[in-house]
């Protein structure tokens, strides 16, 4: 999982995206049903989840606003995020502003290694940029609303109760055993609701194999595990053909 993660190092953001009043969240939201969501990766022995969740969420917008699915590189983040060992875990921060800093390359032209190298990105294959990276408020229904207007959000939480689950809802009752360290980040890419019990869809980084595809389900309205605290979403503006974004519709 990583060495314990800070959520945003110790640079602040400016105040906290919201989405726009009065939309009130749909009653689910799945963004794989759109194609927006890249298949999942393992990043095995290498503590690299916070480059994985950041990655994940670029792709996903950049989908969203301009209808084409990259599968970007982690490894670019890695090895050119000046670290002295990222694969010991690193901030969000650090993720989002080695992208912003430089661009992506894709997975093809600069595969995962799982582990530290350095530097070899290539302007010439950089394929998307962002503008920025933003907070989004703690409050769930908030959250939600994000989610199904703009897109997947990277977050952190405590990854104890993911190191044996295989599938179905990790209930509230579940998450309230859950250590307050949050040392593992994640990427929420919809919500729904089954027999009463509202959740969250989540992508991880171990594999298709693992969980429920590659995904697992966890309560949502209870900051369970720590999920809601430390919500960002990278800032998408224009494709690198100077091309306009196109509103996202996310299914159901």
């Amino acid at each position: 999982m990583g060495a314990p993660l800070t959520p945003l190092g110790r640079k602040p953001l400016t105040s906290p995206l919201r989405s726009p009043p009065g939309k009130p969240a749909p009653p689910s939201c799945d963004w794989r049903k759109a194609g927006a969501v890249s298949c999942p990766s393992d990043q095995r022995t290498c503590g690299s989840c916070w480059a994985f969740a950041a990655v994940a969420n670029v792709e996903s917008l950049w989908f969203i606003r301009f209808k084409k699915l990259y599968k970007l590189s982690v490894q670019e983040v890695l090895d050119c995020s000046g670290l002295k060992d990222a694969c010991k875990g690193s901030n969000l921060s650090n993720a989002f502003g080695t992208i912003c800093r430089r661009g992506m390359n894709t997975a093809m032209s600069y595969p995962y290694e799982a582990q530290q190298g350095r530097c070899r990105w290539n302007q010439s294959n950089v394929v998307v940029r962002i503008q920025g990276f933003q907070t989004l408020p703690s409050n769930e229904s908030e959250l939600a609303a994000h989610v199904a207007t703009r897109g997947p959000i990277t977050v952190i939480m405590n990854a104890r109760l993911l190191q044996h689950y295989r599938g179905g809802i990790i209930t509230k009752h579940l998450a309230s055993s859950c250590h307050p360290n949050r040392n593992h980040a994640v990427l929420i890419v919809g919500y729904g609701q089954e027999k009463s019990i509202p959740y969250w869809i989540v992508k991880n980084s171990h594999g298709s194999d693992w969980g429920e595809e590659g995904y697992f389900r966890i309560y949502r309205g209870g900051n369970a595990c720590g999920i809601a605290e430390f919500p960002v979403t990278a800032t998408v503006g224009q494709d690198g053909d100077g091309g306009t974004a196109h509103p996202g519709h996310c299914p159901a």
